[in-house]
């Protein structure tokens, strides 16, 4: 259940910062809001590869228990 709600979160904060750092691209000149936006969507990055990697290990597991 946890990788599901990582991954969910995940997915939400890269569509969230995405679209902000698509419209604080439009404007002229570069700043610290665009390192900040970048910044949430690696967060976000680490955030899925997180779940998804935990996803990954509970999958494992559950076929290693089955006979």
């Amino acid at each position: 259940m946890k990788h599901h709600i990582m991954i969910a979160l995940g997915l939400l904060m890269a569509v969230i910062f995405s679209y902000r750092l698509a419209n604080a691209l439009l404007a002229p000149g570069l700043g610290i809001s665009e390192l900040y936006l970048f910044g949430g969507i690696v967060i976000a990055a680490f955030l899925i590869f997180g779940g998804l990697k935990e996803r990954r290990r509970v999958r494992d597991q559950a076929q290693n228990q089955d006979p």
